[in-house]
C-alpha cells in the first residue's frame, strides 16, 4: 500500500520547496553571543531558565495544593496551617511519568491525566481531582512520548476531553487528516525534500512522526518544541507542567547489533554507559551516563557545534525542533519491529537472549527476508532511503546534527547522533529526568503499559531494570522487589506505592501498572 502511494510521490515536484514555502525546513539565523553548551556539573545543576520557570510554577502550586488538600479531607491534618507556613522552595515537587506501550500507552497517559483533573467532576468525586494540578514535570517516550507528553503541550494542557475534541482518534495516522493518503504522502515528502535541500539529514523518523501529527491541532503540525516558552502559553505562565520527552541512541561500531539492525543495548553491566537524552522546551541533552553530561538550547538544537561553540557565529539554526520529529524520534523503534518481524526476537523486556546467537552476523547490509517486502513498515523505510539516496540501515534512525561534537573525548568526530524510542534500553518507563537529585522531586507517579509479561501486560521488569541502573550511577531510587515477589503480590494489577520509608533523598514512587481495570487495554 505504502509504495505505491510514495512512488506517487515522485510524480509530482516538490513545489512547497521551490516556492520556498517549507514550513518544516530549519532555517538559519545569527548565533546569540551567549551560546554554548552547558555542562550538566555546572552548580546549581538547573539551567537558569528552568529555574526561573519553576518560581514561576510554585507560586501557582501553593494555591492548587491547598485546593487539593482540602478535597482530599486527611484526617487530623489542618490544610490552612499547613499553606500559611508553606513557602515557595518548600513546595512539593511531583512529576507524572508515562511510559511506552504503543497507543496503550499514550491514551492510557490520557486516562491518568483526566484522573487526577480538578477539571474533572468525576475526579473531584472520587477525591483525586487535583493531583494534575500539583505536577511540575510530566516525561514520556515512546507511546508515553508521542500521544500523552505531545498532544498536552499542543493542545496547552486543556483537558482529557479538550484533547478527544482536538485530536481525532478514530483518524488513522498513516492517512493524514483528511483521509487522503496521496496528497498527505506528496505533503510529507515534499516537507523531507525542503529539509533534505537546506543539508539536513532526513530519515524515516520525520515520516514517522509526520504520521503522528495527523493529531495535532492544525496549527501545531509545523512548530517547534521550544515553542512550549512562548508568552502566555500554559507553561510559560506557570500553569502546566514541564513536558520532556526521552531517547536513546546507537552508535555504529559500538552498539550491539543483529543482522546488522543496531539497538542501544541493555547489558546490565553497561547499562549505566548508555546516554538517556532528553528534550525540554529549554534543552536537549543528557544529565549523567553515557558518552556526554551536557546541554543544548533546544531552539538552537540543529545547530553545527564543536567543543561547545557554534562551529560558525552566523549560522545558527532554529527550527530543527520539529514537535513532529521529536514524535517520531521517540516512537522510532523501526530497529526492534524489524529484529522481532525478520528473526522472531523480540528485543523489548521478553525472553530472548537465547535467540539472538541463531543470526548470521557476518552480513554486509540489512537483508530483508523477501516475505517482508511487503510490508507497511519495511516499505516505508526503503522508500524514503531511496528517494534520499540512503540505505535502509542509514534511514533507520532520527539523525540529528551533534551538539556535542568534540566537547569530550568520546565526542571526538562524533558529527551525528542516531536517536531510537528510549524503550530499546528495556528501559521503558521515562524517569530518568525524573531522578536526578538536580530537579529534587518528592513524588513521581509512574503510569506503566509496556509489554514485559504474557499478553502485553506489565510484570515489573522495566521498572527493576531502571533500578538497577539507578544503583549503578548512584541515583537515588526507591528499592524494587523482584518479578516472582511483584506477580505473587499481585503489585503488577493494582497502585503500589515504593520507597515509603526510604531516606529524604529517594522519591516517592507510586506505580500504576496497566490492568484490566475497565476493560482490556493491553493491545495498541
Amino acid at each position: 500500500m505504502y509504495r505505491d502511494l510514495l512512488l506517487l510521490t515522485s510524480l509530482f515536484s516538490f513545489t512547497l520547496a521551490q516556492s520556498g514555502a517549507a514550513p518544516y525546513a530549519p532555517v538559519y539565523t545569527t548565533c546569540p553571543s551567549t551560546l554554548k553548551i552547558r555542562s550538566a556539573k555546572d552548580v546549581p545543576g538547573l539551567s537558569d531558565e528552568e529555574s526561573s520557570w519553576r518560581v514561576q510554577r510554585a507560586k501557582q502550586m501553593i494555591p492548587n495544593l491547598e485546593e487539593y488538600l482540602k478535597l482530599a479531607n486527611i484526617s487530623d491534618f489542618n490544610v490552612t496551617n499547613y499553606i500559611n507556613k508553606l513557602k515557595t522552595d518548600d513546595v512539593p515537587i511531583v512529576g507524572l511519568s508515562v511510559s511506552g506501550g504503543g497507543t496503550q500507552s499514550g491514551l492510557g497517559g490520557l486516562g491518568v491525566w483526566q484522573a487526577f483533573d480538578a477539571r474533572s467532576a468525576i475526579a473531584k468525586a472520587a477525591r483525586t481531582g487535583g493531583l494534575t494540578q500539583l505536577f511540575s514535570y510530566i516525561t514520556g517516550l515512546s507511546g508515553g512520548g508521542t500521544v500523552t507528553v505531545s498532544l498536552l503541550a499542543a493542545n496547552n494542557f486543556t483537558t482529557t476531553d479538550g484533547v478527544k475534541k482536538a485530536s481525532n482518534f478514530s483518524l488513522d495516522y498513516a492517512s493524514g487528516p483528511d483521509g487522503n493518503q496521496t496528497a498527505f504522502f506528496t505533503s510529507i515528502f515534499e516537507n523531507l525534500d525542503a529539509k533534505d535541500e537546506s543539508s539536513f539529514p532526513v530519515s524515516v523518523a520525520d515520516t514517522f512522526g509526520q504520521f503522528w501529527g495527523t493529531w495535532l491541532p492544525e496549527d501545531k503540525v509545523y512548530s517547534n518544541y521550544s515553542d512550549i516558552t512562548s508568552k502566555n502559553t500554559a507553561f510559560s505562565l506557570g500553569d502546566a507542567p514541564m513536558p520532556i520527552v526521552c531517547f536513546a541512541e546507537v552508535i555504529p561500531g559500538k552498539s550491539p547489533e543483529i543482522g546488522k539492525l543496531m539497538y542501544p543495548g541493555f547489558n546490565k553491566s553497561t547499562r549505566f554507559n548508555l546516554t538517556a537524552y532528553e528534550v525540554t522546551p529549554f534543552e536537549f541533552g543528557s544529565w549523567v551516563g553515557g558518552r556526554v553530561q551536557a546541554f543544548i538550547q533546544t531552539k538552537f538544537l540543529g545547530t553545527s557545534m564543536t567543543e561547545g561553540i557554534p562551529q560558525n557565529k552566523s549560522e545558527c539554526v532554529q527550527g530543527f525542533d520539529k514537535l513532529t520529529l521529536m514524535q517520531g524520534t521517540t516512537a522510532n523503534a523501526f530497529t526492534a519491529w524489524f529484529i522481532d518481524s525478520f528473526y522472531g526476537i523480540p528485543v523489548f523486556a521478553k525472553r530472548w537472549l537465547e535467540k539472538r546467537q541463531q543470526v548470521n552476523p557476518d552480513i554486509n547490509d540489512v537483508p530483508v527476508p523477501r516475505d517482508q517486502y511487503d510490508s507497511p513498515l519495511v516499505q516505508l523505510v526503503n522508500e524514503t532511503a531511496m528517494y534520499f539516496d540512503l540505505t535502509f540501515n542509514e534511514s533507520l534512525w532520527a539523525t540529528y546534527p551533534n551538539p556535542f561534537e568534540d566537547y569530550n573525548e568520546d565526542m571526538k568526530g562524533v558529527s551525528e547522533l542516531l536517536l531510537v524510542d528510549g524503550s530499546l534500553t528495556l528501559e521503558s518507563n521515562p524517569l530518568r529526568p525524573l531522578i536526578i537529585p538536580e530537579r529534587k522531586l518528592d513524588l513521581i507517579i509512574l503510569y506503566e503499559a509496556s509489554s514485559d509479561a504474557h499478553n502485553s501486560w506489565v510484570n515489573g521488569t522495566n521498572l527493576i531494570n531502571t533500578a538497577l541502573t539507578a544503583s549503578q550511577g548512584n541515583i537515588p531510587f526507591p528499592k524494587i522487589p523482584d518479578v516472582n515477589t511483584i506477580v505473587a503480590q499481585n503489585l503488577s494489577f493494582q497502585p503500589t506505592f515504593f520507597g515509603c520509608n526510604a531516606s529524604s533523598s529517594v522519591p516517592l514512587l507510586l506505580w500504576l501498572p496497566n490492568a484490566p481495570w475497565t476493560g482490556y487495554t493491553n493491545y495498541s
